[in-house]
């Protein structure tokens, strides 16, 4: 007789990990990340956005928080040989506060954040929209990209943002 015992059938659960162990080791004093969020206020104009821009000076890490408001109106168009800015910053800049040393939580947030981003862009289903939400996820590289449109609520990075605009 021919037996079809799965081999593989005592492994423990625990060595079959379903969560991505992830880390900031990349980010360095070239390399910097930035987290976005961009609700869906004004509809297909968007919304308001917050970013988190994350770097490091080699011995700490740091992040810089933004808040940029949205509007039923188009962007301004760049000045005549201004240097080009990033789609967001043509916006009102409401809030900003810079170099937030990180603590351990914060990081772990971010970590957190981006595991959970992933989850929601492999589960999400392509769809033709002209408005929602966007979250997205990129390296200054652009090595490292995740942008997730429509989306929904992202709550780790809600939670991050909290503890930074809370210090």
């Amino acid at each position: 007789m021919v037996s079809c015992v799965d081999e593989n059938k005592n492994e423990s659960n625990s060595e079959v990990k379903n969560e991505m162990n992830i880390s900031l080791d990349f980010i360095d004093k070239w390399n910097q990340l930035e987290l976005a969020h961009t609700d869906d206020k004004y509809g297909e104009w968007g919304g308001d956005s917050d970013v988190i821009l994350v770097y490091s000076d080699g011995k700490k890490t740091y992040a810089d928080y933004s808040k940029y408001l949205g509007s039923y109106e188009p962007p301004m168009p760049p000045k005549k040989n201004e240097k080009p800015k990033k789609w967001y910053e043509y916006k009102m800049l409401e809030l900003k506060i810079d170099s937030i040393e990180l603590n351990n939580v914060e990081i772990d947030l971010i970590e957190k954040a981006i595991v959970e981003l992933v989850k929601k862009k492999i589960n999400n289903r392509s769809s033709f929209s002209h408005a929602g939400i966007v979250n997205r996820v990129i390296s200054s590289d652009s090595s490292f990209i995740i942008k997730d449109y429509p989306s929904n609520d992202w709550v780790t990075f809600k939670k991050l943002k909290k503890k930074l605009t809370e210090k």
